[in-house]
């Protein structure tokens, strides 16, 4: 340990705060013990570069260890990205649908334009149909890592009860 330690003195590297729960580690037990043991390091040129950089813990689902989020960008552009679940693919009703969807006439035009159409109606399609059939379910997914959250909160403080154990 000392001469990791002594690399990270001679490369003059730096640890950002994390800004949620301190620690990245637990060891799961009765008599939790918490530690920071994951941690990003950078060096002054990096942070030249991305100073508004921030680190975060994710929710430890199922892991003794925390991820670690790095977000060197501070600013939300717009909505995220749309993307494709894999649960979608497997659903029995996904090939016809799809295969609906894309077949409907797109307009006249140039190809080019008639394709981005295409991609835009199979893509609001999706959304509705996917908020039909498998209901909020980013949203609620949200909701349990942030229930699991507080939890590892209430744990880091205080430590859990059995009860509380048998929820998290």
């Amino acid at each position: 340990m000392n001469i990791f330690n002594d690399f990270i003195t001679e490369a003059n590297l730096r640890d950002l705060p994390l800004l949620n729960p301190k620690f990245t580690w637990s060891n799961m037990r009765d008599e939790a013990v918490w530690r920071r043991l994951d941690r990003f390091l950078f060096s002054s040129e990096w942070e030249d570069c991305f100073p508004n950089a921030r680190q975060s813990t994710l929710s430890r689902v199922t892991s003794d260890h925390c991820p670690i989020e790095l977000n060197t960008n501070s600013l939300k552009w717009g909505p995220g990205p749309f993307r494709v679940e894999n649960m979608w693919l497997k659903h029995p009703s996904f090939k016809q649908n799809f295969r609906e969807w894309w077949e409907t006439d797109s307009g006249p035009g140039w190809e080019g334009f008639k394709f981005m159409n295409k991609l835009r109606w199979v893509k609001s399609n999706l959304k509705v149909w996917s908020k039909d059939v498998f209901g909020e379910v980013l949203k609620e997914k949200k909701s349990v890592e942030m229930e699991i959250k507080e939890l590892d909160n209430i744990d880091e403080r205080e430590g859990l009860n059995a009860e509380l154990k048998r929820e998290r």
